[in-house]
């Protein structure tokens, strides 16, 4: 996703509507939905774009852990950058997240379930598919944008080998 959001910066920003500017971010602060009995939390892993996978994996797994037993500090919960919520934990197929203001966007991802496909050569085969959903503040972003974004996501998402290659 922080590949994408460097491809598409747009998407990294935020209004500020007192002064009514867009406030570039040059650094990625990925806010990451957690349900937990008291309601949805959001805790933050900063500077993602410095991480590795395990790395990101890890603080992740930590922050969903300590916001499911209620341990966050302040500063755990703000300055997220670009929000991702991952709807399909609870077997959601589709939905329209809220973004998580200031920010530009929200990615939701969806349940892997197998699906009918279209291939290439015309057949129909069962593939695992998966749905991702962007909500985005058309004050900062276009659709034309933010459907090139979320195509870069699914191109990473559908080809890994290229998070190597194009760095």
């Amino acid at each position: 996703m922080v590949r994408a959001l460097k491809k598409f910066p747009m998407l990294n920003t935020s209004l500020d509507e007192e002064r009514q500017e867009i406030v570039y971010k040059r650094y990625y602060h990925i806010g990451v939905a957690v349900a937990t009995e008291r309601g949805l939390i959001v805790p933050v892993v900063r500077d993602a774009d410095r991480k590795s996978v395990l790395e990101l994996a890890q603080e992740i797994a930590e922050l969903s852990q300590k916001a499911r037993e209620g341990r966050l500090a302040p500063e755990e919960v703000t300055g997220s950058t670009f929000t991702l919520t991952n709807i399909g934990s609870v077997g959601a197929t589709l939905s329209f997240p809220i973004i998580n203001l200031p920010e530009a966007a929200i990615l939701g991802v969806h349940s892997i379930r197998k699906r009918p496909w279209v291939m290439p050569d015309g057949s129909i085969r069962a593939r695992d598919i998966m749905f991702l959903s962007l909500s985005f503040d058309h004050r900062l972003v276009d659709g034309a944008e933010a459907a090139m974004f979320t195509r870069e996501v699914i191109r990473l998402l559908e080809n890994p080998d290229l998070l190597l290659l194009e760095m």
